[in-house]
């Protein structure tokens, strides 16, 4: 192996790594948004920001689900007042990147982490 090759090696090997950690960068927070379904219906959507502490309490079949924001992450938070038989929404715990999902199914209660359309799908 010669000098070239080991610099050609450890620039391939850099160049990958940077593209690594760009890939794993999260998005931006304030372009995160958070949607709340019940039976397939939107109930209501608001921004997800870094600052914001808010609960919003929703009805559904088993009861009153509170949905808990603080420090630019959304949970279901467990209460008396809601009855889920396995409560796999509520370990879910915490949630605070765009595609990410809380889902309650025997309540039909879906809480997901949008980003916000501004109408460019690409740039080139």
């Amino acid at each position: 192996m010669t000098k070239g090759d080991r610099w050609l090696f450890w620039l391939l090997i850099g160049v990958g790594l940077f593209l690594l950690a760009w890939q794993a960068w999260p998005a931006p927070s304030s372009e995160r948004q958070v949607q709340v379904f019940r039976d397939g219906e939107l109930l209501f959507s608001f921004p997800l920001t870094e600052t914001e502490i808010r609960t919003e309490q929703v009805q559904v079949a088993g009861g009153v689900a509170t949905i808990e924001v603080r420090d630019g992450a959304v949970r279901l938070a467990p209460t008396e007042d809601y009855f889920c038989p396995e409560r796999i929404c509520i370990r879910t715990g915490w949630i605070k990147q765009p595609g990410e999902a809380i889902i309650c199914v025997p309540n039909k209660l879906v809480i997901r982490i949008e980003e916000r359309e501004d109408g460019v799908d690409a740039v080139i």
